[in-house]
């Protein structure tokens, strides 16, 4: 496994700051997808967001239709580099990411839930 080519900004990741990922909740059909760990899940997350953890998000998006928007998110914005690269590569066409992870959407205040587990099945 290539580990830079892993963790290197995918050409055609969108990347959205914490009010543009505000904004993009209110489309109809986005698809949250959170890829830290259960634990790091389970201490605050968006609202309806998926758990699909690195290294079995593609797995657990087989069935997911390609022309999905789909977002994702990690602490820092390095692991849902790493997601964004497999779901690319798996044909996925609209790939976001929040930039800076939800660190950052901490930082600038927004909202987190601890609902119960929501994994992608």
């Amino acid at each position: 496994m290539n580990l830079f080519r892993l963790f290197q900004h995918p050409k055609n990741l969108v990347d959205l700051t914490p009010q543009t990922l505000a904004d993009k909740l209110s489309e109809p059909g986005v698809l949250i997808v959170d890829v830290r760990t259960r634990q790091e899940f389970l201490a605050g997350h968006l609202q309806g967001a998926r758990h699909a953890p690195l290294g079995k998000t593609g797995q657990l998006m087989a069935n997911t239709d390609r022309d999905t928007p789909v977002v994702l998110i990690c602490k820092t914005g390095h692991r849902s580099q790493a997601a964004a690269r497999e779901l690319l590569d798996l044909g996925f066409t609209q790939v976001h990411h929040l930039a800076g992870g939800i660190d950052r959407w901490r930082r600038q205040g927004m909202p987190l839930s601890r609902e119960g587990d929501s994994r992608l099945k």
